[in-house]
């Protein structure tokens, strides 16, 4: 059995090992087969729908000729890399704002090709203002609720979120209520223990 809490906090300091291992302990936890995680990675390569992002968008649609859009869109899209330009990955990746929408006086200028690249849901999420944080971990957000329930095993939800804050995640209490059912969940089967 993989024993995750002697796994360093921060998950920037993991080895490719302990990132194996913490595939083989959800595994061994009963928390995803190994074909829940192999479908979810086959997903999460599959590229963004550009197709019906950007060239369905008003905005890019007012740069081309009536029906030349998609043309136009897929062509910026072949041309790609097809990896994050800012870590590398093939997982997840949307066509994000150069110049962000905010810095233009009409957010409508900001909708153009050339200002899009690839960047993937994380990297794009941690530029934002709003994420401080964002970016000392390789775990998004999403990813780091699960690992602090799994690796701290709170016993009381108020632990939970002071570990969740003392971690440095700043969204609204509501997501940190919403991950703590997994240990609601997992207790009602034995696997977890709540106090109550």
């Amino acid at each position: 059995m993989i024993d995750i809490s002697s796994f360093p906090a921060n998950d920037s300091e993991w080895s490719e090992e302990q990132w194996r291992d913490m595939l083989i302990y959800l595994n061994e936890q009963g928390l995803a087969s190994y074909k829940d995680m192999a479908s979810t990675v086959l997903s999460a390569l599959n590229p963004p729908q550009v197709g019906t992002a950007v060239a369905t968008n008003k905005n890019f649609q007012s740069h081309y000729p009536k029906g030349k859009t998609m043309q136009a869109v897929m062509r910026w899209f072949y041309d790609r890399e097809g990896v994050c330009v800012d870590c590398g990955t093939h997982l997840e990746l949307q066509a994000d704002h150069i110049i962000p929408k905010e810095t233009f006086a009409d957010k409508r200028d900001a909708d153009y090709l050339e200002n899009l690249e690839l960047r993937c849901r994380r990297c794009n999420v941690i530029k934002r203002p709003s994420h401080k944080n964002g970016g000392k971990t390789y775990l998004t957000a999403a990813a780091a609720l699960m690992w602090l329930l799994l690796r701290f095993r709170p016993s009381t939800y108020q632990e939970y979120e002071k570990i969740c804050r003392e971690y440095g995640l700043t969204m609204a209490n509501i997501r940190f209520h919403e991950a703590w059912a997994l240990a609601v969940w997992l207790n009602k089967k034995g696997l977890y223990r709540i106090n109550k």
